[in-house]
Parts: C-alpha cells; sequence; structure tokens
C-alpha cells in the first residue's frame, strides 16, 4: 500500500482522537469521510480496531466519572442493534445505508434543538443503543445517537459515558464484521500502524480538554452530528 495513504489516514485518525477525546465522540465521524476516499477497505474494520483503542484509553482517563448504572440500557439495546447491523451489511446496499443513517441522525438534531427536552432514560438510551449498534457495525459511525441523549449532562460524564458504551460497542460491532466476512488481521495490522499519533492525539487531548466549556461540547455534539448526517444522505444519494 502506498505510504502517502498510510501517513494521511493516519493523521485524518488523529484528528478524530483529539476531538472524540476531547468531548465524548467524533473520531469516526472526522476521520470516516477522509479515509474512505484514502482507502474504503479501512472502512469499518479499520476504524473500529482504532475506535476500540481509542475507547479504551479514555475509559481509562474519565474511570472515575463512569456510571455503569445509566449505561446498562444503551448496552442491551447495542445488542439487537449490532445484530439488525450485521444483516443490513449483507442485504443493504452501501448508499441505502447511508440514506438511513443520514435521516435518523439529522432527526435526532432536530429533535435535540428543537423544544423537546431529551432525558436519559432508559427507554431513550435502549433506543439510542439500538440505532448505534446498527451504525456503528455498517459504517463505524455508532456515537451520535449516544451522544444526543447524554448532551444535557455533565462534560466529564459524557466522555467518561460515552468511552464506556464505546468499549462494549466496538467489540460488540468487530465480532460481527468478523462473522460476516469484514473484518481480519488485515485491518488489525493497518490499525497498529497508525496507531502512534492517534495515541499521542489522545494524550494532548487530555491536557487540554478542561478548557473546554459544556456549552461548547452542547454545540460540537450538534455540529458533529449535523455534519454526519449531512455527508450520509450525500453519499446516499450518490452525488
Amino acid at each position: 500500500m502506498d505510504i502517502d495513504v498510510i501517513v494521511l489516514s493516519a493523521l485524518a485518525l488523529a484528528a478524530g482522537c483529539f476531538v472524540q477525546s476531547s468531548i465524548g465522540f467524533g473520531m469516526a465521524i472526522v476521520a470516516a469521510p477522509i479515509i474512505f476516499l484514502l482507502e474504503p477497505r479501512f472502512v469499518p474494520g479499520t476504524l473500529t480496531v482504532m475506535g476500540f483503542i481509542l475507547a479504551v484509553a479514555n475509559t481509562y482517563q474519565y474511570r472515575k466519572n463512569i456510571s455503569y448504572k445509566g449505561l446498562g440500557a444503551a448496552f442491551l439495546g447495542r445488542v439487537p442493534g449490532t445484530l439488525i447491523g450485521g444483516y443490513l451489511l449483507a442485504i443493504a446496499t452501501t448508499q441505502q445505508l447511508s440514506l438511513v443513517m443520514g435521516l435518523g441522525v439529522l432527526m435526532a438534531v432536530v429533535v435535540s434543538i428543537g423544544k423537546f427536552n431529551i432525558q436519559p432514560t432508559n427507554t431513550a438510551l435502549f433506543a439510542a443503543g439500538v440505532v448505534s449498534g446498527i451504525t456503528g457495525t455498517t459504517t463505524a459511525i455508532g456515537g451520535p445517537p449516544i451522544a444526543i441523549v447524554l448532551q444535557n449532562a455533565e462534560a466529564g460524564k459524557i466522555r467518561a459515558n460515552l468511552s464506556a458504551f464505546f468499549v462494549f460497542s466496538n467489540i460488540t460491532s468487530l465480532v460481527m464484521l468478523s462473522y460476516t466476512g469484514h473484518f481480519s488481521l488485515w485491518h488489525v495490522k493497518y490499525a497498529l500502524l497508525m496507531a502512534p499519533p492517534c495515541l499521542f492525539a489522545i494524550w494532548l487531548a487530555a491536557r487540554v480538554q478542561h478548557l473546554i466549556k459544556p456549552e461548547w461540547m452542547k454545540a460540537g455534539t450538534l455540529i458533529l452530528c449535523s455534519i454526519c448526517g449531512a455527508s450520509a444522505l450525500y453519499r446516499g444519494f450518490g452525488f
């Protein structure tokens, strides 16, 4: 493989890791569109491996703020969502998957900025876990549904709970991707090759995240979700 592709992909992943370590999610949203253009075979396998590495590092950093009780419903929802995502990988086209994901994410953003008050209830977390399982398994972008539900929580808890959720969700996605033939040691090899700049980005984000205000986090969440949804629709319509 061309070294330029690896270097540029590593930089895109590092940028995504910095964003996710700073506000709680966003690695795949930032990196996936760029990497898909550089090397489509990295999506979703290699991105999911890197997502797992990132989630483990962030979970350790923010372990004191994790609320496993609150995440229980999201964990439960992630399982059927992952199964549905694996099924969709087998029957749906990439464009169809992009359209569904884009519409779902943008609808969540509209609800969030409207007069609706989304609370992290067990029902909401379970539903978000299901949707995250579908989009995370098919496209490696599983953060927006959970981030929308948790957006009004304390900044530290958002980072911690999202990280813990991503550890579990990435494992389930990798199992399903392996079962459906979309994941192998090839993806692991390239994820490890691109890991050093990503680890540096994680370290750097931990040093500056205290400068990020809660209102910035909420705005960043909605902006990233909007970008994610719009880009998914763009790909889905074949532009």
